[in-house]
């Protein structure tokens, strides 16, 4: 292949059928090194083919169908690592639909070209030519003929056209002018909490993307119209924050809805409450009895500490322990479970007495130390069969709960 031939084969795909080859071929490989073995390769740039390597590595768990097209183009690895995951991404899309969406906040588009599925068109709004340029290129080889992309300032743009939709989606930036990380949303870029009144002139429901940092109380003093926010939870991490806002919701009540999704973007446990309830529902305490159940970390997120008691029939430990127990097994409490073994004193001789060995997982919850250091005085590895949860009960006496998956 010649020169103009390349340069031709590139403009068509993004890469050269080379640079497919090369990135394709060493997809395993160290990124690092192939720079550093970068005079071996003659006639490509190695920096910028490792950089894709580097992405596609981030992107094989996280965007399985994105990375499992050789053509698509990958911004830097930390935006790969930033952005959303195909899970939640699916997740997103089984609550919008429609004839029209549009993305205001654009970014690497594995939002807008999920949720691009549900609707006859969207429109994609990225203001960094690059970005938007790459995302064009990208909805093409995936398919998605229904998404048009802007590159332009969605805000500016409609403020001189409207477009009427069906939803906005949108994902602002959660660091200021000078880089640093922002607590409000009113802080973020774009601000959607002054451009409500003209984003809902062109749609009448808005789903807003955030951060799982961001306080939703707080958050939720500064927008008007919120009907509902999603507190996603996916693997053991609380991945994200969904706001969805409509235009004919006036009442200041709103619902919040915890899931824990799989792979997929399915939904494996769910917990819905407000504030309200929460504060009304009954909660009991009890010491440690057959099982054991430690929330999903999106369940904490969303404040559903005593909502938990009286859904699923559990006690708690203490008031700040945040560990749930009850005599008979409950298969679809929405985080981890475990049957309880034995109850110790935080000393070793007993419970290197039901462990059997010098290896276990340690979790600590309203204990004192870290965990690292009670391994250390403990002499305890990490691994195995058995889980130690460090913990306070009611009658702030200090204990070692020994557990055992169910």
């Amino acid at each position: 292949m010649n020169e103009q031939d390349n340069k031709t084969d590139r403009q068509e795909t993004g890469f050269s059928e080379t640079e497919i080859r090369f990135i394709q071929t060493h997809l395993k490989e160290n990124p690092g090194q192939l720079i550093l073995r970068a005079g071996q390769f003659k006639d490509l740039d190695i920096k910028k083919l490792a950089s894709q390597i580097l992405s596609r590595q981030k992107a094989v768990k996280k965007l399985p169908e994105w990375s499992a097209n050789e053509k698509l183009i990958f911004p830097p690895a930390l935006s790969v690592e930033q952005c959303s995951s195909e899970a939640t991404a699916r997740y997103k899309a089984s609550l919008v639909s429609g004839n029209r969406l549009m993305d205001i906040t654009g970014g690497m588009g594995v939002d807008c070209f999920y949720m691009s599925r549900k609707f006859e068109q969207a429109i994609y709004f990225e203001q960094q030519e690059e970005v938007a340029k790459t995302a064009k290129y990208n909805f093409k080889e995936l398919g998605s003929g229904n998404i048009t992309v802007h590159n332009a300032d969605s805000l500016l743009t409609l403020a001189k056209e409207t477009m009427p939709s069906d939803w906005i989606f949108a994902d602002p930036a959660r660091r200021n002018t000078n880089r640093e990380k922002v607590v409000l949303l009113s802080d973020c870029t774009p601000d959607i909490t002054a451009n409500l009144s003209a984003l809902f002139e062109n749609a009448p429901n808005i789903l807003l993307k955030t951060s799982p940092l961001l306080d939703i109380d707080l958050a939720s003093k500064e927008l008007t119209n919120l009907a509902e926010v999603h507190v996603i939870g996916y693997e053991q991490e609380c991945k994200e924050l969904l706001f969805v806002l409509k235009k004919d919701y006036i009442t200041e009540n709103f619902v919040i809805k915890t899931r824990i999704i799989n792979a997929a973007g399915e939904v494996v446990h769910s917990l819905d409450f407000d504030r309200e309830s929460e504060r009304k529902a009954l909660v009991s305490y009890s010491n440690p009895l057959g099982y054991l159940y430690e929330p999903h970390p999106a369940v904490l997120k969303a404040g559903a500490f005593r909502t938990l008691c009286e859904t699923f029939d559990t006690s708690k430990l203490a008031v700040n322990s945040q560990l749930y127990t009850s005599e008979n097994y409950i298969p679809d409490f929405p985080g981890r479970s475990f049957k309880i073994v034995a109850v110790c004193r935080p000393d070793m001789r007993e419970i290197s007495g039901y462990i059997q060995g010098d290896k276990a997982n340690l979790t600590i919850r309203n204990f004192p130390g870290k965990t690292e250091d009670l391994r250390k005085k403990w002499k305890l590895k990490e691994g195995g069969d058995f889980y130690l949860f460090a913990t306070t009960l009611a009658d702030h006496s200090k204990v070692v709960i020994v557990t055992t998956k169910p």
